[in-house]
């Protein structure tokens, strides 16, 4: 039993070492992650990050010769260059949910940990699921991931809306906000309250810019549709007005006003506008010639 007590005590002073070692060439948050894990899996923890730190080598490795590459290619002025393209992205050919759902519970775990130290916004569907799972270290990890995706998207905001409140003048510092706050919106990562409080944010931002910046029609678009979300049909249709003013050539403005007239269940003026729409000289997209044969072909009468 002093056998024990004392191999315990000594794996603790070199567990504490590492995490000191940590916290003097990394930040607090990851010297912690790789003490628990050292200390929860003697042996196997310091093995695991002795692997990942040669992968990492050999990664970055491959990294540099492949942006090499790259620079070559476009020094080149090839044609088919295309840039991007997310290779680890690529090249994973096993999705995250087919990980999770077929693979024991240690190889889920190990791979929940891979993701928890890469970007891993792009996996938020699958460590949705994850949550789920039965094995109660996986859903532990899976729920550790969401909540940090969670905190640095709240970070960003919180740093962009400080930057705005410092730098009110300065459309590039405004574009920056909303952007932050589009993809927060758009990650599936805010619960109903948070969405709809950074919807309401969002809108307001879209407003300051487009009292700046009136060439925009994608602004004008989410502003509009953040309003209808909202339920401030009012606000709504006044930009809708300004979109159609600013932009009498071009189609969104009719799709946007559409959606406010379908949403407000005015469906005669929905109907005038689709008309109006599909009589105008415009130079059409397939999607707006979608949306004219759908509802043509399935719900009213287009004269």
């Amino acid at each position: 039993m002093i056998y024990k007590i004392l191999i315990i005590e000594i794996h603790l002073a070199i567990s504490l070492i590492y995490f000191a070692v940590c916290l003097k060439y990394m930040g607090l948050q990851e010297s912690i992650y790789r003490f628990v894990i050292v200390f929860l899996l003697p042996v196997f923890g310091f093995v695991y990050f002795f692997i990942d730190m040669i992968t990492n080598r050999f990664i970055k490795s491959s990294d540099s010769i492949l942006k090499s590459y790259l620079d070559y290619i476009k020094e080149k002025n090839r044609t088919d260059y295309v840039e991007g393209i997310d290779f680890e992205k690529e090249i994973n050919v096993v999705p995250m949910e087919d990980s999770l759902i077929f693979n024991e519970d240690k190889i889920k775990r190990s791979y929940l940990i891979h993701i928890l130290k890469k970007d891993f916004i792009s996996h938020i569907t699958g460590l949705k699921k994850a949550l789920e799972n039965d094995d109660t270290e996986t859903s532990h990890y899976a729920a550790a991931a969401l909540m940090e995706i969670k905190n640095q998207f709240e970070l960003m905001i919180q740093s962009a809306s400080e930057k705005y409140e410092r730098n009110k003048n300065d459309v590039s510092v405004l574009q920056e906000y909303a952007s932050i706050l589009k993809k927060y919106l758009n990650s599936d990562v805010p619960d109903k309250v948070d969405y709809f409080r950074y919807l309401k944010e969002y809108s307001g931002v879209l407003e300051k810019l487009l009292s700046k910046r009136k060439t925009s029609e994608d602004y004008f678009t989410d502003k509009i549709s953040c309003d209808i979300e909202l339920g401030d049909y009012d606000s709504a249709g006044e930009f809708c007005k300004r979109f159609l003013s600013y932009f009498p050539n071009s189609e969104k403005p009719y799709l946007a006003l559409m959606k406010l007239k379908y949403f407000t269940k005015n469906y005669k003026s929905f109907t005038g506008i689709l008309n109006n729409l599909k009589k105008a000289d415009l130079n059409l997209s397939e999607h707006a010639k979608n949306i004219i044969n759908f509802w043509e072909r399935n719900y009213i009468n287009v004269s």
